[in-house]
């Protein structure tokens, strides 16, 4: 049972109600409040009581409900927010926080010079070495620190802030940029530099991604962090498009120093942002959770954190469905974008600018996605990643049975709504359904999809020589159809995620 305040609130009070958890005041009247600690949510021990002076306060008595936004809320109150608000389109709600968008800013910098570097590095290695073994020796010496380093990412997203970790991370990518550029403009770059700069950018990535996406919520709250979310993967998804092609235009029209010169601003500007972030969280669920008296885990270091962190996702349900599937779909799904080149020529008979032309389709379509994520309300997620899925699914069987360029276009702008919906309801789920102290090392086995596409795409190379693209990526979207389908018919728990 809970004191609560009726609907007749006061101006002040609503203000006062609708503060961050770390900037609500409390006045130390504070009622007792079953607290409950579960996978999904903590809530508020206490509510500062509200000045009694306020016009129109109707003091009532009732059992407290979960809301689906995770907060606290009177089993059957309607709530504060007006009607017609509640139904406004919330595309750019998360944008109105200023700290929110100081981080979607310096992402955007940091992801458009990560493209840049992917394109321009590519570029160099081939000029140097005019092999395609060197490109790929360079792509493997970028993924196995990431591959390791991912693990290690979460674990300093869980212990220290997020704020220093951006900035250090930041920091030292201009820093190599500047190295790079400085090489390139004396005639000094080799290919051993680029290998070397490949593993070290691989391991920061991986060491400052979990960072980089469990600081979202900790800034716009669990109420905004869908919405938030999906701007952010919008217009990461925007620089994808456009980084590139900044890239490419600068080794064309000037040179590659002036390329990683251009890049370790973006950088440097990126981590200035970061610097401007607030030092502790806004919404701290951790801290409610030990003024309620329920136990939190402590940081202990090393590999007792990894271990933690592992015996959390096998222990919750809820994670468990949620990783599995996401890397099974992932498997089954993303190796097409590898696959890409190869099957443009071999089965189209076009070549690079055709193929240039679908990936930045692919990318506005991402766009797309990750904007209709942004505006919907946080419910049926479960029941709505399934569904995108087999979206997918449908749209690859579409794409391997496709040959004509022109149809070719709207089945590219399709996978990139629906690879962009899949990659925004699956960061918003796993971070919902994490504990506070737990979701940067949660974060960082998500992020591990990244490397799962590689051996999916290694699996799908093996099968095209024997079988055909068509048939070999077909095929494995057969797979995922039959997959998400038994998902969506079978797995309770999975349709019943919110």
């Amino acid at each position: 049972m809970r004191w609560r305040w009726g609907l007749r609130l006061g101006p002040g009070e609503r203000a006062r109600h609708l503060q961050p958890l770390a900037e609500r005041p409390c006045d130390g009247l504070r009622q007792p409040v079953a607290s409950r600690a579960s996978s999904s949510y903590i809530v508020s021990p206490c509510l500062a009581r509200p000045d009694v002076s306020d016009a129109g306060t109707v003091l009532t008595e009732e059992p407290m409900s979960i809301s689906e936004s995770g907060r606290a809320e009177p089993a059957g109150a309607a709530s504060t927010v007006p009607v017609a608000q509640r139904r406004r389109l919330r595309t750019f709600d998360a944008l109105s926080v200023p700290a929110f968008r100081l981080v979607i800013s310096s992402n955007l910098m940091q992801f458009a010079g990560m493209q840049m570097m992917s394109l321009v590095q590519g570029v160099l290695v081939f000029r140097l070495t005019g092999s395609f073994a060197a490109l790929g020796l360079t792509a493997l010496a970028n993924a196995i620190p990431s591959l390791m380093f991912y693990p290690v990412g979460g674990v300093v997203a869980d212990r220290f802030p997020k704020k220093a970790v951006l900035f250090t991370g930041q920091a030292a990518v201009g820093i190599i940029s500047v190295g790079l550029a400085l090489l390139a403009a004396f005639g000094m770059l080799a290919y051993w530099h680029l290998l070397v700069t490949a593993a070290l950018q691989g391991a920061l990535q991986a060491t400052t991604t979990p960072s980089r996406h469990t600081i979202i919520p900790d800034i716009v709250g669990r109420d905004r962090m869908m919405n938030a979310i999906g701007l952010n993967t919008s217009g990461t998804n925007l620089m994808q498009t456009v980084g590139p092609g900044i890239g490419g235009a600068l080794i064309a029209t000037v040179s590659a120093a002036w390329a990683f010169a251009v890049m370790a601003a973006l950088a440097f500007f990126a981590a200035a942002l970061s610097a401007r972030l607030p030092r502790r969280p806004m919404y701290s669920f951790a801290e409610e959770s030990a003024r309620a008296g329920i136990a939190v885990q402590r940081p202990r270091g090393g590999f007792s954190d990894l271990a933690q962190g592992a015996r959390h996702m096998l222990h919750n349900e809820h994670l468990r469905t949620l990783i599995s599937v996401n890397f099974i779909i992932v498997l089954l799904s993303m190796p097409y974008s590898m696959m890409l080149p190869g099957y443009v020529e071999e089965v189209m008979k076009k070549g690079a600018a055709e193929q240039g032309v679908l990936v930045a389709i692919s990318g506005v379509g991402a766009m797309l996605g990750s904007l209709v994520i942004a505006s919907l309300p946080p419910r049926q997620r479960g029941p709505l990643l399934v569904g995108v899925a087999s979206i997918m699914a449908v749209t690859l069987i579409g794409f391997s049975l496709n040959t004509h360029y022109l149809v070719m276009m709207p089945i590219m702008l399709a996978l990139g709504i629906s690879s962009a919906m899949r990659l925004s309801l699956g960061q918003v789920l796993i971070q919902t359904y994490s504990e506070d102290e737990y979701r940067g090392r949660v974060v960082s086995v998500w992020m591990m999809q990244y490397s799962v596409v590689s051996f999916g795409t290694f699996g799908v190379g093996f099968l095209s020589e024997w079988f055909g693209p068509q048939l070999a990526i077909g095929g494995l979207a057969v797979v995922l159809l039959l997959f998400t389908a038994s998902m969506g018919l079978f797995n309770r728990g999975l349709r019943r995620l919110q």
